[in-house]
């Protein structure tokens, strides 16, 4: 049981671990894009009467195909990296219980 659940745990941290460098690659991206549109734009948006307006326009050219797969890969990465850490932490109440049973046990 013990080797078994060993096994889990490892496999657990490392879900864990691909989860977070997947979050932080489509943080990058979505990043990467959203700064490339300001720096596309900056004249327009440096025009802009203020900051509202500026936002507005903004909002608008992000307005696009890729910004939306950009944003939905981001989301999908983080509810994955979100179920990976909640795993992680099932697997610790499991070990934290029967630490608990064999504590009581002895």
């Amino acid at each position: 049981m013990n080797e078994g659940l060993i096994g889990e745990i490892n496999e657990a941290y490392k879900r864990l671990s691909d989860a977070a460098e997947a979050l932080a690659r489509a943080d990058r991206e979505l990043s990467g894009y959203v700064g490339r549109v300001r720096l596309d734009n900056a004249e327009a948006l440096l025009e802009a009467k203020n900051e509202r307006t500026a936002n507005l326009y903004l909002e608008g050219m992000l307005d696009t195909d890729e910004h939306r797969a950009l944003r939905e890969a981001r989301d999908r990465a983080e509810l994955d990296h979100g179920h990976a850490r909640r795993e992680v932490e099932r697997l610790h109440l499991i070990v934290r219980l029967l630490l608990a049973d064999s504590e009581a046990a002895s």
